[in-house]
């Protein structure tokens, strides 16, 4: 953990470019309701280009099998902990209502940051924005980097979920 709190404090806000943004900010103390989704108010906000494990998918450590999934969600709870969180919707909701978004808690670009701390991969498809941070997690062997894991996208195939964010 005090890595990820070191890294943390190294991470500031990513711009987003104006034309990606729409609509105004959705602002408020957020709960944590999946590895790489938000919940504030009545607003359920999917971190916009990234992704991280799915809920019934578990990691290896040196062939141990290990809980990576409530490791991501206490990751991002640990990110976002009881601050106002601000979310900067991209593009329209998806096909579940859900708003895709770049949230921040101060200076803290909340996507970047739970990246960085490993516990999710850059969405290469919506952005490259976060490809240095993954890189950064990676090389140093955090989070999920720190074992085995299939990527979200083939955990979800192999399953057969055959579409994108479900």
């Amino acid at each position: 953990m005090r890595k990820l709190f070191a890294t943390l404090a190294a991470i500031g806000a990513l711009a987003v470019p104006a034309a990606a943004q729409e609509g105004p900010p959705v602002v408020g103390t957020a709960t944590v309701g999946d590895s790489d989704g938000l919940r504030i108010g009545d607003t359920t906000i999917m971190l916009w280009g990234i992704e991280s494990v799915e809920r019934p998918q578990t990691c290896s450590i040196a062939g141990q099998l290990w809980e990576c999934f409530p490791a991501a969600v206490r990751a991002l709870e640990t990110i976002v902990g009881t601050s106002i969180v601000s979310c900067q919707p991209i593009g329209r909701p998806d096909g579940y209502g859900r708003l895709l978004a770049v949230c921040t808690v101060g200076d803290v670009n909340v996507n970047e940051a739970l990246v960085r701390a490993g516990f999710a991969i850059a969405k290469r498809d919506e952005t490259l924005n976060f490809v240095a941070a993954e890189d950064a997690a990676r090389a140093e062997r955090i989070g999920l980097w720190q074992g085995e894991f299939l990527l979200p996208n083939d955990f979800r195939v192999m399953r057969g979920v055959f579409q994108d964010r479900p």
